[in-house]
Order: C-alpha cells, then structure tokens, then sequence
C-alpha cells in the first residue's frame, strides 16, 4: 500500500479501535494525535480533517463501519512491516485508556485473522501485549464483528 494510503489507513484503523468499545476517551484520541505528530509513519500527514471524518463515521455507524473496515483490510495486501506497524498502532490506541475491553480485544483478533502475520511473530515483536495477542477466545474465526456499539 502507498504511504498515503497507508497513513490514511492507520488513523481509520486506530479510530475503529478507539471505538469498539463504544466510548471514545480523550486519552485514546490523544494518543492518535500523538502518533500522527511523532511516528515516522506518519511522517508529512495532514490527519486534522480526516480523524475528524472518520470519528463522525463511526459514531454514526457503529459496528456497521467496524465490518466495513474488517472488509477493506482484507482487501488492503499490506506488506509484512506494514502489518507489523498496525498492530503496534493498534496496541497503542488500545492501551491508551489504560482499560483493555472485551470488544478491543475481539477487534485485535479479527484484524489479526485478516493478516499474513504469525501469532508468534507478533508476540515476540510486543510480549508485554501477549495475554490479548493470543487468541483465547478464538475471536479470530468469527466472520464479522458482532458486538453493538453504542457510544455513551
């Protein structure tokens, strides 16, 4: 995926982990904002306008948007550093609340499903993140994301 793309792509994935839960923390939009000003992956990224777009879009549409971003990473053929790059923005979004809930927990493991990326590769590049890396719920083999969402 191109740079842009890919930028583009991390903030809509670290938005839809940010609101699986159905709460949007100041601490979780914190850290995206953070990510997008410091991370060399986002290096050279206007992301004001477009976090914005996304966050009414999933407030709006809930787990419907959550599925439709399941889709597209489907569709998405990262590249292994890629994977690897979204699952620690992922991992960040969700700890940033420092409450790791069921249903961020499911989304891991659906986005995991959708990528090439081995269990025991992502587990030693972030072993403090191992007890929600591995699946013990096998959320992994559940075709869509079926929690509802509602935002407080």
């Amino acid at each position: 995926m191109k740079t842009k793309d890919f930028q583009a792509f991390l903030l809509k994935s670290s938005v839809t982990a940010m609101a699986c839960d159905g709460r949007i923390d100041d601490s979780e939009i914190k850290e995206i904002k953070n990510m997008a000003k410091n991370e060399v992956y986002f290096m050279d990224f206007d992301f004001d306008q477009l976090l914005q777009d996304y966050l009414d879009y999933i407030t709006t549409n809930g787990t419907k948007a959550v599925n439709e971003y399941l889709n597209e990473l489907a569709l998405a053929n990262l590249n292994p550093g890629q994977e690897l790059i979204l699952i620690e923005v992922l991992i960040n979004t969700i700890e940033a609340d420092r409450k790791i809930e069921d249903n961020e927990i499911k989304f891991l493991q659906l986005v995991k499903s959708k990528l090439n990326t081995t269990e025991q590769t992502l587990i030693t590049k972030f072993p403090k993140q191992m007890n929600y890396l591995i699946d013990f719920n096998n959320y992994g083999m559940l075709k869509e994301f079926t929690s509802e969402i509602k935002f407080e």
